[in-house]
């Protein structure tokens, strides 16, 4: 059976019960029922729900993250989730309105700001890309535009993000953040 389709017989069920034998009867009597029903109920809707909300952008599907950085997206994601109570309105859209197609559009609600999120992570590890050659005053080569997060190199001629050789020894990135450069050493072999 399809998850949605699972998920509208489980509501239906937990509406007929909300609606036909008072909740007190349900937290005794029937409690071990009436808690697998809701157990269930949110293991289909976090099955069904959750792919909705934590979906990426194309641009970023099937990019290798560094640690570091999917841990910054991840608590961007929850932090957007909790800040807006977003556990609770999903809920509310289940458990009381008995409504799949409002909770997927939170999921949506949801994604559509985690995907503004991500794009504001991208452009802060987006920076210059600067080596001895880019120093030298002799013959100076223009820094590349390098991003760290999906560790790839702007190329002008393309206009698109690609996959390009480090050169080796130290590097200088440049990251641009207000009004004030922030600088890392990078060491690439």
């Amino acid at each position: 059976m399809e998850q949605a389709e699972k998920l509208t017989v489980l509501l239906e069920k937990y509406r007929k019960n909300r609606e036909n034998v008072p909740l007190e009867v349900l937290k005794t009597k029937y409690k071990d029922a009436y808690e697998k029903l809701k157990a269930e109920i949110k293991t289909e809707a976090q099955t069904l729900i959750r792919p909705v909300a934590t979906k990426v952008p194309p641009w970023l599907e099937g990019q290798l993250i560094k640690q570091e950085y999917a841990e910054e997206m991840a608590g961007a994601f929850n932090q957007l989730y909790e800040a807006d109570c977003y556990a609770k309105k999903i809920g509310q859209a289940l458990y009381k309105h008995y409504s799949i197609t409002e909770a997927l559009q939170l999921a949506g609600e949801v994604n559509s700001k985690y995907q503004e999120a991500l794009l504001k992570i991208f452009h802060q590890k987006t920076c210059l890309y600067t080596t001895a050659e880019n120093w030298d005053p002799e013959n100076p080569v223009t820094p590349r535009i390098y991003n760290a997060l999906v560790d790839k190199f702007w190329d002008e001629e393309k206009g698109e993000w690609i996959t390009a050789e480090k050169p080796p020894g130290n590097a200088l990135l440049i990251f641009i953040t207000g009004d004030k450069p922030v600088r890392e050493e990078a060491d690439h072999e």
